[in-house]
């Protein structure tokens, strides 16, 4: 399996890589710099300001630099030539294990180094204000290293999920253009369906983003709701595509 798991490495290392490393140097920017607009109260007030394109774009981050390899290794037949010297099984889960080490690392080695530059580099004007709320008040001011490093684990863990569908799309899909935004417009319908069903709470990017909701909103249904509903998502796509369309990972 490990051995699997390097080959599988080395053919989406550059593009995570490459998108791990603009997204570090592009958050830490905005974290340096978009705060100057703002009033601040805790120096972690920076980083959520500059990391708020994530809540948005992230589907996109995680699934396109690693859904296009399974795609085009079916698209230019490479499985017929791979699954039988490997099990399918054998061979799927280890190049799913990639690609969610890979999504999880794409979502958190930057939100953590630019909470880093949020507290250690950034030096913004700090206001006092007592009626300051959050949630998980108490650990995002006194212990906010802490609160940066358990938000951006919940953060990299949902992107697995959503890499997860984008996994299950480029098994089944032909279309390369379904497979790399099949996961953002999910979360922009998601958005849209559960906003006018007045359950905005629920979004998966409330989950993703707790503070886009005002803090008595957030409670644990509001953080759990949305990563299960994909998870349903993620399972009746599989099944619809496997029993009712009859599609085939090797399928040429």
């Amino acid at each position: 399996m490990f051995y699997l798991m390097k080959t599988e490495w080395k053919k989406v290392r550059v593009p995570v890589l490459m998108i791990t490393l603009l997204l570090t140097a592009v958050s830490c920017i905005l974290t340096c710099t978009l705060d100057k607009s703002y009033r601040l109260w805790f120096r972690l007030d920076s980083w959520e300001i500059g990391t708020a394109f994530f809540a948005l774009l992230f589907p996109l981050f995680v699934v396109i630099p690693v859904c296009w390899n399974l795609y085009y290794e079916r698209k230019n037949n490479f499985l017929l030539y791979v699954l039988p010297r490997v099990r399918q099984r054998r061979y799927l889960t280890a190049k799913w294990l990639v690609y969610a080490l890979s999504a999880f690392s794409i979502l958190f080695i930057p939100l953590m180094l630019s909470a880093a530059a949020a507290l250690y580099v950034n030096q913004p004007v700090l206001y006092e204000n007592e009626s300051f709320s959050h949630v998980l008040m108490e650990t995002y001011t006194q212990t906010p290293l802490v609160y940066a490093f358990l938000l951006s684990m919940w953060k990299g863990m949902i992107g697995v999920l959503v890499m997860t569908l984008g996994f299950v799309l480029s098994m089944y899909v032909k279309n390369i253009f379904v497979i790399l935004t099949g996961p953002f417009i999910y979360l922009i319908l998601e958005n849209f369906i559960l906003s006018i069903l007045q359950l905005p709470k629920y979004r998966l990017v409330t989950a993703f983003e707790p503070t886009s909701m005002a803090d008595d909103a957030i409670t644990a249904g509001s953080m759990i709701v949305g990563p299960v509903l994909l998870v349903i998502v993620i399972i009746v796509s599989a099944l619809y595509l496997t029993r009712i369309k009859k599609a085939s990972v090797a399928e040429g």
